[in-house]
């Protein structure tokens, strides 16, 4: 049998701030572009930082994270927040030059570039799934450019997620806190984040929580799983067959019911 649920009100305690929107840099460059011959997790951690530096300088990006609510003044920096905006390439080596084919051969093979030669996340912003070093486990991105083709997905992540793992998305929140709120989305973890509630994590979409995310939630000592799935039936569907697979560990577990 369930347990009662607790007070949300007592639950989800909010670290309150002041909204603002995220500061774009006063002064902007262009930021350097990654280094050619590095290992494919440096060259990776590369593309983040120019990703980052790359949001930081556009107002665009900017504006889109506003128009979400996502306006925490530490967000951006925090999470290292970056922005895809078809400049890479301008950045690299000349592709016909052997440095710059290399640098793109390598590229695609961790999944930034495609074999048509186009970023993977073009027109996306971008947040990164890091490890305890700061290593790029996995990538999120969500298209923020008007006019796309129909068809065009708005969600995307790296390809070929299988084979290396995804990693926990503020894995800070396993290490302070025997309470997680679950999202479905990154962006919804985003906007929990933003509205104080540090202790949130997310699966990779309705039917993305992994066996590496539940092995995180036994080694952290997880005691409570706040379910914060979407109240669709697809999210209602995943919430009801995920909550046994918690429970069945130890841990009790709870729906928060958002309005319909």
């Amino acid at each position: 049998r369930h347990p009662s649920p607790p007070s949300l009100c007592h639950t989800l305690t909010p670290t309150h701030h002041t909204p603002s929107a995220p500061a774009a840099a006063s002064h902007p460059s262009p930021p350097p572009p990654p280094t050619p011959h590095l290992p494919a997790h440096a060259l990776t951690v590369q593309v983040l930082d120019y990703y980052h530096q790359t949001l930081k300088q556009s107002p665009e990006a900017l504006a889109y994270l506003q128009s979400r609510g996502l306006n925490h003044p530490d967000l951006v920096e925090h999470f290292k927040l970056g922005y895809a905006n078809r400049t890479l390439g301008l950045r690299l080596p000349n592709k016909q030059r052997a440095s710059g084919a290399d640098i793109r051969a390598r590229l695609e093979k961790v999944g930034i570039y495609r074999e048509s030669g186009h970023e993977h996340f073009n027109g996306s912003v971008v947040v990164p799934v890091l490890d305890d070093a700061g290593g790029v486990c996995e990538l999120y991105g969500r298209k923020i450019t008007a006019r796309l083709r129909p068809g065009t997905p708005l969600h995307m992540y790296l390809p070929a997620h299988d084979a290396r793992g995804r990693g926990v998305f503020n894995l800070a929140a396993l290490q302070a806190s025997k309470e997680i709120i679950l999202c479905e989305a990154v962006m919804d973890a985003l906007t929990f984040w933003c509205a104080g509630y540090r202790n949130v994590t997310t699966a990779y979409g309705v039917e993305g929580f992994t066996d590496e995310l539940l092995a995180a939630f036994k080694a952290h000592g997880v005691q409570r799983v706040l379910i914060a799935y979407d109240r669709d039936e697809a999210g209602e569907r995943a919430a009801a067959k995920l909550a046994p697979v918690l429970m069945a560990e130890g841990m009790e577990c709870f729906r928060i019911q958002f309005p319909k």
